[in-house]
């Protein structure tokens, strides 16, 4: 029967951490085996189905925790032990050490059911489990298809109220939450990122304020509907309206509304933005281009939400959550009196900055694996994949235009090419430059220090100590650089 899920060799030093009452145990053991969801663990003294912790390294800069019930002893063959899910980021630094060390420890047999040979086009023959383990969505699409199983092998500890919990979670929280298209839909593995899902995630729940900075292309509107899908708003109206986009004399109208015949060309009551997006949130896109006369409306509006659509003698009530976003300097216009300090803090109640596309390391290529698939899904396209110089060109590239520049140019390559692999040509960016033999940052005088630096931390995963060993610097160094250069890690 194959494995739930591929196991690896290795040879990882851990604490295994017991709870015993209010004191704890620890002891040092070595992972001999590990997956998913368990490992082969030696020198482990604890007596079968008690519950533990191990705390491991997977790089001089990751630490995880893996809680899991030791479910066998074994004598010389190691302890096994079965793993709780932890949390998406534990997971995901976890699959992508197996990933790493899968591609290391290569070999013609199934690691799910042993089988030799006879795997085509990335599936084993016999089990038919997808192998392409480099493919971006892996861990996710392997999740959602064992998923099933993962719960079966829980149910013995369940009780009938948590089987109630559990069906009604899914029906209320997950099904009804958001639509899984394209459009709507982050990925990202950079620590930045992360940062950025985390806060996602803890400001979503309650009524706060928002405001996202970030350039153009970075996702700041993808970001706005995240807040509001994860919120109690979310089956109520998500509007989404770009103060930039419309004429300063009929933004007012746009946003508060007017009544019949309270100017030339209104022959209708019509309601404003704030109004269509009552019980719901209200996505302000380019906040920084508002004029002043609709920055004092705003305030005003904030403080008490109350909307008096114009033309009207009286206003009403509306409640209504306002995420607001730009990508210009916002504090320099406060320094310049562009923007009013009082309707800053009043937005600003919890801020989320989006990095630029050149700042994420390597969820370039991440992001262009997982756009090229999600277009290819949509119609019959030549292209297969991207090319090694194509993937190096796109993580090179500098990308003003960010993650639209990206998928706009994924597009039209996809539509153009005419071979089965993207070309650098396709994606109309320069082909990357010869190799050249790694050397310290001293010699490197006629590159700039931010392409080194930024090179370097891709090339090690952003892992502090490792990228200042390959410059030859000190790890202070690196982040003075880090700090200097406004590189996020």
């Amino acid at each position: 029967m194959p494995r739930l899920d591929v196991r690896i060799k290795t040879n990882l030093r851990a604490r295994a951490v017991y709870a015993t009452g209010p004191e704890q145990r620890e002891e040092v053991v070595t992972i001999r085996e590990l997956s998913l969801n368990g490992a082969l663990v030696d020198q482990l003294r604890g007596h079968p189905d008690q519950t533990l912790t191990l705390l491991t390294e997977l790089s001089p800069a990751r630490q995880i925790r893996l809680q899991g019930d030791l479910v066998r002893r074994s004598g010389t063959k190691g302890s096994a032990v079965h793993f709780y899910y932890s949390d998406r980021n534990t997971t995901s630094a976890l699959w992508h050490y197996i990933s790493a060390q899968l591609q290391q420890q290569s070999t013609s047999h199934c690691p799910y059911c042993g089988n030799e040979g006879n795997a085509a086009e990335g599936q084993c023959g016999q089990c038919r489990q997808s192998l392409a383990f480099q493919d971006a969505d892996y861990l996710d699409v392997h999740l959602l298809e064992t998923l099933a199983a993962r719960i079966q092998s829980r149910i013995p500890k369940l009780n009938a109220d948590h089987c109630h919990k559990i069906i009604k979670y899914i029906d209320r929280e997950l099904l009804n939450l958001q639509d899984r298209s394209t459009d709507q839909e982050f990925v990202g593995t950079c620590p930045t990122m992360l940062r950025v899902f985390s806060m996602i995630n803890k400001v979503a729940g309650t009524d706060l304020n928002v405001l996202i900075l970030g350039e153009s292309g970075t996702g700041k509107e993808l970001t706005a509907r995240a807040i509001h899908q994860r919120s109690p708003r979310m089956d109520k109206p998500f509007v989404a309206f770009n103060c930039a986009a419309i004429p300063e004399g009929l933004l007012e109208a746009e946003l508060f509304g007017y009544q019949r015949g309270s100017f030339t060309g209104a022959v209708d009551t019509k309601k404003g933005k704030f109004e269509l997006a009552d019980g719901g949130t209200i996505f302000l896109d380019e906040i920084g281009d508002l004029s002043p006369h609709l920055q004092a409306k705003l305030l005003r509006f904030l403080e008490d939400r109350i909307v008096e659509r114009i033309g009207s003698k009286r206003g009403h009530r509306v409640d209504v959550r306002i995420i607001a976003a730009t990508n210009c300097d916002i504090h320099q216009r406060l320094e310049n009196g562009g923007f009013r300090d009082d309707l800053f803090f009043r937005l600003n109640a919890f801020c989320i900055k989006l990095p630029p596309l050149r700042e994420r390391g390597g969820d370039k290529v991440v992001l262009a694996r997982y756009i090229f698939r999600k277009i290819s899904e949509t119609g019959h396209f030549t292209p297969q994949g991207f090319s090694e110089e194509a993937l190096k060109a796109i993580s090179r590239h500098d990308w003003p235009g960010n993650v639209r520049e990206l998928i706009n140019k994924i597009r039209r390559a996809m539509v153009m090419a005419g071979s089965d692999l993207l070309e650098p040509a396709d994606l109309e960016l320069e082909p990357p430059a010869p190799t050249v033999a790694p050397t310290d940052l001293h010699r490197q005088v006629s590159k700039s220090k931010k392409e080194i630096v930024l090179a370097a931390l891709e090339e090690n995963n952003y892992v502090i100590a490792r990228t200042a060993r390959s410059l030859g610097i000190s790890r202070p160094s690196l982040y003075s650089m880090m700090k200097k250069f406004k590189i996020e890690h």
